[in-house]
């Protein structure tokens, strides 16, 4: 009876700390799409970060620091409110980074991008919670796939930028998206737990933010079909240009 009590009580823990973990992502996406759209509208903080770009690449490298902070320091994760502050402060350094590329990117753009991301994580995250196999047991394969996965985005990156090679970027990407998306069943399977390896259940702000950063990793890349400006075309540069948005793309 004891047996079956702490079972029902661990799988009432596992699916409350799942659901708290998958609210606080949507929340976090929710609340970096708002702040994207503003920056994106309001003249005063796109023409800052268009012209201050270097400003978002700071914020960036700062919030990597905090979150690489974050997860190897465990009183930071379960001290209240301290683990809150760092969670919103990681969140808001993510978003003020990435709005150096968003101000770059058409509105529709943008959106269709985000949506399009934030569904693609969803079904991962549902791939991950259904498939039968224990991938939490395949840790090294995992790893090992990632660095084969990364060597081989490194090759056709450099094909792209050296000879640009036709399709060779979207060879890179679906390396990079590949490894992307093994992990994010990895993190949907620690976290609903029932495996070989799983996330404590009070570390739900942890796992929101392994989640948010999954999505920028997938999310970041379409980027690369946005409008890019150079100094000859870009009016705040050169007063005799015209508006002409100059699009990257394979040959």
């Amino acid at each position: 009876m004891d047996a079956y009590a702490h079972t029902r009580f661990y799988k009432k823990e596992r699916r409350k700390f799942s659901l708290i973990t998958y609210f606080l992502t949507a929340v976090l996406l929710f609340l970096s799409a708002v702040q994207w759209y503003y920056i994106n509208e309001l003249d005063k903080a796109n023409e800052f970060f268009t012209k201050k770009y270097w400003v978002g690449s700071i914020f960036f490298a700062v919030g990597l620091v905090l979150f690489a902070v974050f997860i190897f320091f465990e009183a930071l994760r379960f001290t209240v409110p301290i683990n809150w502050i760092f969670a919103i402060v990681i969140l808001e350094c993510a978003v003020m980074g990435v709005s150096s590329l968003v101000v770059r990117h058409q509105m529709y753009q943008l959106v269709l991008s985000l949506v399009v991301w934030a569904v693609v994580l969803g079904v991962f995250l549902l791939c991950g919670s259904y498939l039968p196999h224990d991938i939490t047991l395949d840790i090294v394969v995992l790893f090992v796939l990632a660095i084969v996965a990364l060597i081989g985005a490194m090759y056709f990156l450099m094909l792209h930028i050296v000879t640009n090679m036709p399709y060779s970027l979207l060879v890179h990407r679906a390396f990079v998206l590949g490894s992307i998306w093994m992990f994010v069943m990895y993190h949907a399977q620690i976290i609903n737990g029932g495996k070989f390896a799983e996330m404590r259940t009070k570390d739900y702000l942890l796992a929101a933010l392994m989640l948010f950063h999954d999505f920028l990793l997938m999310f970041m890349p379409s980027f690369h079909l946005a409008s890019k400006w150079s100094d000859s075309c870009d009016p705040n540069v050169n007063p005799n240009a015209t508006k002409r948005l100059v699009f990257i793309n394979d040959p």
